[in-house]
């Protein structure tokens, strides 16, 4: 039966919220395609904070696929492998299907099967957590272990969603030592295979908003991830992020045009859900006659004066505060790099590799400068032209905010353009 088109409609403005899938916009063909790859394949989705990834696992875990069983895990927080285990059999426990199949398991490690046999109420197993790490605390890895082999034989597949886990393997790092945070990737890699390259019947996708290649590295651990499919979670095509401005247009009375939606999408650089979302936040709360016409010199002044400003501040502050765990002088290099791109739009690796080499004096090393600048790539802060052989930022709302919030001193800008090829 056809219905008559009923226009925009009105949804939530959501700014570092988790969308439901209802109100994930464009992200269809990406998660039909990542169905596809789990059929046969581990996947780690690659995205910066905030560009929709915890969205596309929420859309998994509320509309899977028949034949699994998905669990959703978020671990920014944990940083011990023995917490890492208990949030795993907590989540498992309260599945009656799954805690029937361990219970019945005959080589289970005592340390968990009174666990699985016993019955505990939420209140009760949150209060137990320091009871069970402590009796798992010596042989954690072989009691996961066999518990998942046992899951092996469940009805549905289970599928893990392991949002965060690159910046779990780093707390593991900084808070129990480099050596732990390796026996963990070991580890997990042992559970995912059987045996050389066969791949188990679970399948894990990994989500993560750090560098995960650089904390691998630096872990000497590059090998950990090697059996997952990649996946970049990109902006938005033009269309579905059009409808999402009408949509929140809608949503907050505001008269839309196209002509607003492409000034907006030029603001920011790339239709990115999140600072459409902040966008919107601020417009509406222009005044009413303000937002009935809205003009496309007020959206500039918006963009000025609100997003850029210190209202909203805060939402991008993650853009500065991640810089630290490059430590005190990669931290150092890196501010460096980021105010001279921002101040001159696009610079050549040999300039920006002067501007490190004066920063780090003799501890310059070119190694770690182009590790440095393929995190920054990474992590969607520059981007490299290969026409010019130059970098740039790959959001133009980023490289505003850097410009607003961490102006370059004059002699910097001066390298910056002396040194150009």
């Amino acid at each position: 039966m056809n219905t008559a088109p009923t226009g925009p409609k009105q949804i939530r403005a959501l700014i570092g919220n988790i969308p439901d899938p209802e109100e994930l916009y464009g992200r269809d063909d990406f998660i039909e395609h990542l169905w596809k790859v789990i059929e046969g394949n581990n996947v780690l989705l690659l995205a910066p904070r905030r560009f929709g990834k915890s969205g596309i696992l929420r859309h998994v875990l509320k509309r899977s696929h028949a034949g699994f069983l998905p669990l959703s895990f978020e671990l920014e927080d944990v940083d011990s492998s023995e917490e890492f285990v208990w949030r795993i059999t907590r989540e498992l426990l309260v599945h009656d299907g799954v805690r029937r199949l361990l219970s019945n398991a005959r080589k289970l490690p005592a340390s968990l099967m009174g666990w699985v046999k016993d019955t505990f109420d939420e209140a009760e197993f949150e209060g137990a957590k320091v009871r069970f790490k402590e009796q798992i605390r010596e042989d954690w890895r072989e009691a996961a272990k066999r518990m998942l082999a046992e899951l092996e034989k469940a009805d549905e597949t289970l599928l893990f969603l392991f949002d965060e886990m690159p910046r779990m393997i780093e707390r593991i790092s900084e808070k129990r030592g480099d050596e732990s945070a390796r026996e963990f990737l070991d580890w997990f890699r042992t559970v995912r295979l059987e045996q050389k390259d066969v791949l188990r019947r679970h399948r894990f996708i990994v989500a993560g908003s750090v560098g995960v290649d650089l904390v691998l590295h630096r872990l000497g651990a590059v090998a950990a991830f090697t059996d997952f499919a990649r996946l970049p979670v990109e902006p938005l095509d033009n269309a579905p992020a059009g409808q999402l401005a009408e949509d929140l247009a809608a949503s907050f009375g505001i008269t839309w045009t196209p002509e607003l939606s492409a000034r907006l999408f030029a603001l920011i650089g790339s239709p990115v859900p999140y600072f459409i979302h902040i966008f919107f936040s601020q417009l509406g709360q222009l005044p009413k006659a303000s937002r009935a016409a809205l003009t496309l010199d007020n959206l500039d002044q918006v963009y000025a004066t609100r997003v850029l400003g210190p209202t909203c501040r805060r939402y991008f502050g993650h853009y500065g505060s991640r810089l630290t765990r490059y430590g005190k002088m990669g931290e150092k290099s890196a501010y460096a790099i980021l105010q001279a791109v921002a101040s001159r739009n696009q610079v050549s690796r040999p300039a920006l590799y002067e501007i490190y080499r004066k920063t780090r004096g003799r501890n310059a090393d070119e190694h770690e400068f182009d590790e440095l600048l393929a995190d920054l790539e990474y992590d969607w802060y520059l981007r490299l032209d290969p026409g010019t052989n130059e970098f740039f930022f790959r959001l133009k709302v980023i490289q505003d905010w850097w410009k607003r919030w961490y102006p370059t001193s004059a002699a910097a800008a001066k390298s910056a353009r002396t040194k150009q090829p």
